[in-house]
């Protein structure tokens, strides 16, 4: 999302306010729904991510903290490359690969005397997740089923399984694809299924992707069944699509990392020309290899290179990319930042013309990015554009649509707001960020009437929008 966006002032002294409050109480919505935000993949599909309420962030966050010494054992399992801990920068969970040496470094190790190699994953796992699951993971099957709900709801595993729900509209198939929470919890049962695999394999795990390599076809064929079989006690399924076995020796890369490799100058600053030549080498790669990372790649690659009169040539091809490929929006506010010329900026036709292609595909990041980049550079958002985004529903959108200063985008988004039904909590729900920085901001009434979270978070000071 973009960097005006942060949750780093919801702090746990106001999350035990927001559970301490007056909360929901209705029997006809149990749980909280989330705020729906697409990220585009290369093929234009999207994929839905998920900013749950705060009042069931802060449960389940807290029901984690509470009962961490229960799950602290996912820190230790050496087969999973994203398991929690504290980072430099003070996160616990990042989600990057790693180095391009290091994966070599290690495949070497891992592949030497082997003639095979496996790779799979989890079909559609977080969405799979079953989250009755997560005490079976933690306590086992046994003692989960005979400690079941209600009678033993005061348990700490039963306790996770309900703020899970919670969540989610109290629903118990799948898990948010965002939350860092997610990942701490899907790591309860992913290394409970390592803890078996260990003992009869070796292999990497990047969140459900797996990486091993066998001296014989009929050990990696093995491997698969095992892994199927602990995955199906928790009822999840291997990805047949993404399922296979391949004989040794493999390219430790993809051929199109070291094509690009090659190609992009090993000393010395990068002109425009050049850059302009690399990114269209990328761009024909891209079009025969069926990757998402191929452009994103490339651009981070030259990027880092620039000489500095050489920002804007690459930016031109750069937005003409973005057009088509979402994904690489996040990369360009480097690029945008150097295209202001005696306090003019010179792309804004090029971001009107984006913003308002995303908004009639429907696409959360590219709407996102694009009205933060014409918002930080002051570029006014036209009619056309305003009256698709309100057509989208989209929160995000719908919340930076608003910030864009204009008179009558806010008194449309307000119109939106008005709308919405008081009495649909879950509807609510879908907005609440939207809703909340508008109740911050006084120009709202707090829509929740029975709920207090809003005064807490207010009284608080607590903004999830960077001023």
């Amino acid at each position: 999302m973009p960097p005006i966006f942060s949750s780093e002032s919801f702090s746990p002294v106001i999350a035990k306010k927001l559970i301490a409050g007056k909360c929901r109480k209705s029997s006809d919505y149990q749980g909280y729904d989330v705020v729906d935000y697409k990220l585009t993949r290369f093929n234009g599909i999207s994929r839905s991510c998920s900013i749950p309420h705060p009042v069931a962030y802060a449960e389940l966050a807290l029901a984690i903290f509470t009962n961490w010494g229960n799950l602290e054992f996912i820190t230790k399992n050496m087969n999973s490359f994203i398991r929690p801990r504290k980072h430099r920068d003070g996160r616990l969970i990042v989600m990057d690969y790693e180095r391009s040496s290091e994966k070599s470094s290690r495949s070497l190790r891992a592949a030497f005397g082997c003639r095979f190699m496996v790779h799979t994953d989890i079909s559609n796992c977080f969405p799979s997740i079953y989250s009755h699951a997560i005490p079976w993971a933690t306590v086992g099957f046994d003692h989960a089923k005979k400690h079941k709900p209600p009678k033993h709801q005061a348990e700490w595993f039963n306790q996770l399984d309900e703020k899970l729900r919670k969540t989610k509209r109290n629903e118990t198939q799948g898990i948010a694809i965002g939350p860092a929470t997610s990942n701490v919890l899907s790591e309860t049962i992913l290394t409970k299924i390592d803890e078996q695999l260990q003992k009869e394999f070796t292999y990497f795990r990047f969140i459900d992707d797996y990486t091993a390599y066998f001296e014989t076809e009929e050990k990696a064929q093995h491997f698969l069944r095992r892994l199927g079989e602990e995955l199906a006690k928790y009822k999840l399924l291997l990805n047949i699509k993404k399922t296979k076995v391949s004989s040794l020796p493999l390219a430790l890369t993809d051929g199109w990392i070291g094509e690009l490799a090659l190609r992009l100058p090993s000393s010395g600053k990068v002109s425009g020309h050049d850059a302009v030549s690399f990114l269209n080498l990328a761009v024909g790669i891209a079009n025969v290899t069926p990757d998402g990372s191929v452009l994103k790649y490339a651009l981070k690659s030259v990027m880092r290179r620039l000489e500095p009169n050489a920002k804007l040539d690459l930016l031109r091809y750069a937005l003409t990319l973005s057009f088509h490929q979402t994904a690489l929006l996040p990369l360009l506010g480097p690029l945008l930042d150097a295209a202001v010329t005696l306090g003019k900026f010179q792309f804004g036709h090029e971001l009107l013309r984006i913003a308002l292609e995303n908004a009639r595909c429907r696409r959360s990041d590219g709407i996102a990015w694009s009205l933060y980049y014409l918002n930080k550079h002051g570029v006014p958002i036209d009619a056309e554009i305003a009256s698709e985004i309100i057509l989208t529903r989209d929160c995000i959108g719908l919340l930076l649509l608003y910030q864009s200063g204009d008179i009558s985008h806010k008194r449309a988004v307000l119109d939106f707001v008005n709308s919405l039904d008081r009495s649909a909590l879950y509807e609510l729900d879908q907005y609440w960020l939207l809703l909340y920085q508008l109740y911050f901001a006084k120009q709202i009434q707090n829509p929740y009437t029975d709920e207090d979270a809003f005064e807490n978070m207010r009284a608080n000071d607590l903004s999830f929008l960077k001023m």
